[in-house]
């Protein structure tokens, strides 16, 4: 039977950690995200972060933005190896260095805090907490993507020039914008943010034992029709359940269902509902295996 290490996890929770080390390998596709997709996270955690345009209607004891799944498993090297993740994870650095960006030019506690917070979440930190900032929490091996570099030197000086016109560097520099113009609009907001995205922005690390195990979630997670055997008992059933607040309980059927729903699925679900689903998943398909 495979094992799974499935644990909800804050972003600050999942990237702070002293045992964080990821690592993008050399099979993985190149980064492909644009200002499209970073436009829509950052719209996405601004009505999350800010309720009805209002800091005041965020309820830090309840509310949640599930930012979906990260597949991984530990290499020989002991590396976090990223099966599935790997744009959200990408981009989620690229926002921090952004903000740290601005941030480590403010001198009043609020920004020092959360300045300290980010370094954890960037790079490498000793028994102290202080970072290494030539040790990054992430590292890229894709061999297909002749920009990495790129991405890795952005994440330890925060430096991008006009002549580097990778999506990282464009992504990166749209971040930077959006962060002005945020702080330039909300002044009184902008020490919110970063860390309501940090504390209450929820991943789900879904550590597997081998890499076997690792894609096979993958392909469980990402291939049409592929089959899972505890599913929603029907499409209509599940697009009219409450909303994940009201953590009503689903009823699961064996079944199969298209990507476009799998996203769906991941999306609308309470987090703990669906953990025990993907547990189900890898223990009855390792059933049949055996």
């Amino acid at each position: 039977m495979s094992k799974l290490n499935i644990d909800q996890k804050s972003v600050r929770a999942l990237f702070s950690e002293k045992k964080a080390d990821f690592l993008i390998p050399d099979y993985q596709r190149p980064y492909a995200w644009g200002e499209k997709e970073c436009q829509t996270l950052w719209d996405d955690l601004f009505l999350f972060a800010f309720p009805d345009n209002d800091c005041d209607k965020f309820n830090s004891e309840s509310d949640e933005y599930f930012l979906g799944p990260i597949v991984t498993f530990k290499n020989d090297a002991g590396k976090m190896e990223i099966i599935d993740g790997q744009q959200r994870l990408t981009t989620l650095m690229l926002l921090l260095r952004a903000f740290y960006d601005k941030y480590g030019s403010m001198k009043n506690d609020k920004a020092v805090k959360t300045s300290k917070f980010i370094e954890q979440c960037i790079w490498k930190t000793d028994e102290f907490g202080d970072p290494d900032k030539t040790a990054l929490k992430i590292d890229s091996e894709v061999a297909t993507d002749k920009e990495k570099d790129e991405f890795l030197a952005i994440l330890k000086t925060g430096i991008v020039t006009d002549k580097e016109k990778s999506s990282y560097a464009n992504n990166y520099r749209f971040f930077q914008q959006k962060i002005v113009e945020f702080l330039n609009t909300y002044p009184d907001w902008f020490s919110f943010f970063p860390i309501r995205i940090m504390n209450i922005c929820i991943l789900l690390p879904i550590e597997a034992e081998s890499q076997d195990t690792a894609l096979r979630i993958f392909s469980t997670l990402n291939d049409r029709g592929k089959p899972l055997l505890m599913l929603i008992s029907s499409r209509r059933s599940f697009i009219n359940t409450t909303p994940r607040r009201e953590k009503k309980r689903l009823s699961f059927k064996s079944g199969r269902i298209s990507k476009c729903f799998v996203t769906l699925f991941f999306i609308r679900l309470p987090a703990r509902q669906w953990m025990k689903c993907l547990r189900g998943i890898c223990i009855m398909r390792g059933r049949s295996r055996a």
